[in-house]
């Protein structure tokens, strides 16, 4: 049976990105990796169930501007949302929207922009029936 497995983004900065994952969102650099000439790879995220794969090239380009038909990443959190956002601010993310509930109601989100100009997506964690 298929799993989704990662999302694979181009960072324009590789540190200041995995400084943004790791120390601002509080996900784990699970490895990195060096391809000589190619590309610098970081692997960010809580396991390797998924997570987050962060791709600086190597070669000669134009800074990478975010595609046309990318939407976002999303996060769990595991704090208030609200909390995690004001921290974000302190720390100089931009947030982009929220938080607020959800469009369905059952949880908070909020939009903050990394980097590269990526919207991730924070959400509180989903409650269940025994935990509502």
């Amino acid at each position: 049976m298929s799993r989704y497995l990662h999302t694979s983004i181009f960072v324009n900065d590789f540190d200041e990105s995995i400084e943004f994952y790791t120390k601002k969102l509080g996900l784990e650099l699970l490895d990195r990796a060096h391809f000589e000439g190619n590309a610098d790879m970081a692997f960010v995220g809580r396991d390797w169930d998924s997570y987050v794969e962060l791709v600086y090239d190597l070669e000669e380009h134009e800074p990478y501007e975010l595609g046309n038909r990318y939407e976002h990443l999303a996060v769990e959190v595991d704090e208030d949302l609200h909390a995690v956002c004001e921290r974000l601010k302190k720390q100089g993310a931009k947030i982009l929207r929220g938080p607020k509930k959800s469009p369905g109601g059952a949880r908070s989100i909020a939009f903050v922009e990394d980097p590269n100009g990526i919207p991730v997506e924070l959400l509180e964690p989903k409650k269940t029936a025994a935990g509502a």
